[in-house]
């Protein structure tokens, strides 16, 4: 039956299994492949919003790659404030959304989770109550959290999920209020944790970087989307990223 209503959640927006792509119920997307100017590449193909730049600490590296890709300091983030829980667009991500991404984790810290790519409560770098939505990196693997109203949160203490420490990887986290559960998925292998909450917490942008103000990492990003409906791992596995011509 949960499957049953990811189904209906899925034709309603007019989501196939039999499509080579995802872009029905597709609310934003960066490919960054147009590295003529910083402002075109942080410019969505899909939504239009506009990430914008900033960063804290020493390492304040950007570089747009010629292969499509946006290469992020540990200092750096990029935040898209039109993303938020306020907006008509994207307030419906708080009972249910996927956030996508082709990520490569470019140096591996040994003593805390570092934080890359998800919706926040925050416009910069914040501290742990702030991060909403989001993986994690620990030298154990990847895991995801996920916070709700009134201080509900739920999360991966255990059972991290491997990556690939040589280039990049498929990501996903899934948020689905209506049968409370929280799914992250990587490189077609999956986790899931029962969510105490039938909505996320409130949350002011989709933020990709540096997330968290103590701690960063530097990571290349190829490619990021947000789905207003929680995909099931058929459907992630289907998504293509948009390449560079």
């Amino acid at each position: 039956m949960k499957q049953l209503g990811l189904i209906v959640a899925a034709l309603a927006l007019g989501i196939s299994s039999a499509q080579a792509d995802f872009t029905q119920g597709l609310l934003a997307r960066w490919t960054f492949n147009d590295a003529s100017s910083e402002a075109k590449a942080l410019t969505g193909d899909v939504g239009g919003l506009v990430l914008k730049r900033g960063g804290i600490g020493r390492d304040q590296e950007f570089k747009l790659e010629a292969d499509g890709s946006v290469l992020l300091g540990a200092g750096v983030f990029l935040a898209a404030d039109a993303v938020n829980s306020a907006s008509e667009k994207f307030g419906v991500l708080a009972d249910g959304c996927t956030v996508w991404c082709r990520i490569q984790y470019l140096d591996f810290p040994e003593s805390t989770p570092t934080f890359s790519f998800g919706l926040e409560n925050s416009l910069k770098p914040a501290n742990w109550s702030e991060l909403i939505l989001t993986p994690f990196y620990t030298p154990k693997g990847i895991g995801v959290r996920a916070k709700g109203p009134e201080k509900l949160e739920t999360g991966m203490a255990s059972g991290h999920l491997a990556f690939n420490k040589d280039g990049y990887s498929n990501m996903a986290v899934v948020f689905d209020g209506k049968v409370k559960k929280l799914r992250l998925f990587v490189d077609g292998k999956s986790a899931e944790r029962n969510s105490p909450m039938t909505k996320l917490d409130a949350f002011q942008s989709l933020m990709l970087g540096r997330l968290k103000e103590s701690s960063g990492q530097r990571v290349r990003i190829d490619e990021i989307r947000v789905y207003g409906a929680p995909l099931s791992a058929e459907w992630i596995d289907e998504i293509e990223p948009v390449s560079a011509k």
